[in-house]
Order: structure tokens, then C-alpha cells, then sequence
């Protein structure tokens, strides 16, 4: 297994709960392609019980881009990286606990 495959196992299976993040606090950002219109947040809230509550302003069915920082206009590298690991997250327990059909 690479380093990186045995960090990323680290930070999927034992992240523990960051001192910074406060209980039912709505953190939010707004995506990097608004065109002016500063629409487009992104949100989460952690409850003291550990649940993930996460949504957006859009409409159904339009998305939002966090673009990377290298050449793409990225203001949120950190939420492009979260959103890469979410990506790794879902992966892993797609295929250790597929959803039922």
C-alpha cells in the first residue's frame, strides 16, 4: 500500500473531530463560477452527534465548480481537495457497502 493510499485510509477511517469546528454551525462558500451574481453556496453543518448536514442555494439539477487552483481560477483549493476525498469516501464505501437498488 503507497503512503498516500495509507494517509488517505488514516483520514477516511479515524478523522478525528477538528477543535475549529463548532457544533451546529452552518459553514458555507460560494462556488467559483457565480458570474457576479454571488449565488451558489455550498454548506455544511456538523451536529453534536457527528451527523453531516449539507446543501446549496441552487435550483435542482444545476451544480456548482471548485475549480482547482493551478490554471483553473480556484479561490477554494481546500474545498476542491475535501470534495477529492469525499470522491475517495464514496468510492470505498460504494464498494465495501454498495446502496441497495
Amino acid at each position: 500500500m503507497s503512503q498516500t493510499s495509507k494517509l488517505n485510509k488514516l483520514l477516511l477511517d479515524g478523522f478525528p473531530w477538528p477543535p475549529e469546528l463548532k457544533p451546529m454551525t452552518s459553514y458555507a462558500r460560494l462556488h467559483d463560477d457565480h458570474d457576479g451574481t454571488f449565488q451558489g453556496r455550498l454548506a455544511v453543518t456538523i451536529t453534536p452527534d457527528g451527523d453531516a448536514w449539507v446543501w446549496t442555494d441552487q435550483q435542482a439539477g444545476s451544480s456548482l465548480r471548485f475549480r482547482t487552483k493551478f490554471g483553473g481560477g480556484g479561490r477554494s483549493p481546500r474545498v476542491n481537495n475535501a470534495f477529492r476525498i469525499l470522491g475517495l469516501a464514496i468510492a470505498l464505501d460504494n464498494k465495501d457497502r454498495p446502496d441497495p437498488e
